[in-house]
């Protein structure tokens, strides 16, 4: 309390006018928001940059046995990288259970079987010697690079299966090409589709390893 005629009579009351005011946002209208929008806010420079990655156990896994894992530190560094490229590019590696790798191919082509459909495998299916005969100029041309394995005939047009075994990198453009062959042919092609099983990958360019795996 303050005595009657005290000085700081009239300072308290302007500093507890002040506190009131900061609970008060001075906000503006936002042209392009149409909303009250707060006049003044902090800077946000985004969330704290990680200086390190949390420690995790070495067989951060329910798969491999501690008798089992790879001790990478036994193993010079030419080896460490070729051993964990080739655990990276495997399905079937020490981090899947025995038999998960053929489980996932399986799943992926299992619906084709039930559909009776030769698509997604290397299966021959029907070729009419007539259609193969006018795109024989087109064959010659990619010669050993794709096999035909099969001719669809739809209402709407034609589609050609061929076994790829050219490079994955080149194997759209040589699709493209190939649909470009037929129809110089004066056959009519609707499409083409390059079957290259479960390869998915050239060994040999990839990175200069030639190991390659159960893709």
């Amino acid at each position: 309390t303050f005595h009657e005629g005290d000085l700081e009579i009239q300072a308290n009351a302007d500093f507890k006018s002040f506190r009131k005011s900061l609970k008060i946002v001075d906000t503006y209208v936002d042209p392009y928001l149409d909303m009250e929008v707060p006049r003044h806010q902090a800077k946000w420079y985004g969330y704290p940059e990680k200086i390190s990655y949390p420690n995790k156990p070495d067989l951060e896994n329910r798969f491999t046995k501690p008798e089992d894992k790879t001790d990478f530190s036994k193993l010079t560094p030419y080896q460490a990288r070729r051993k964990a490229v080739e655990l990276a590019r495997s399905k079937n590696n020490e981090w899947l259970p025995k038999g998960k790798s053929v489980e996932f191919h399986n799943s992926k082509t299992d619906i084709f079987k039930k559909k009776k459909l030769t698509v997604g495998s290397l299966m021959k299916g029907d070729i009419d010697p007539k259609i193969k005969s006018k795109i024989q100029p087109a064959l010659d041309v990619l010669g050993s690079s794709a096999d035909l394995l099969e001719i669809n005939e739809f209402d709407t047009g034609m589609v050609f299966r061929f076994h790829y075994h050219g490079l994955i990198k080149n194997k759209r453009g040589m699709a493209a090409w190939t649909e470009t062959l037929i129809r110089d042919c004066g056959v009519e092609c609707t499409g083409v589709v390059f079957e290259t099983g479960w390869r998915k990958r050239d060994p040999y360019y990839d990175g200069g390893d030639k190991w390659f795996g159960p893709y």
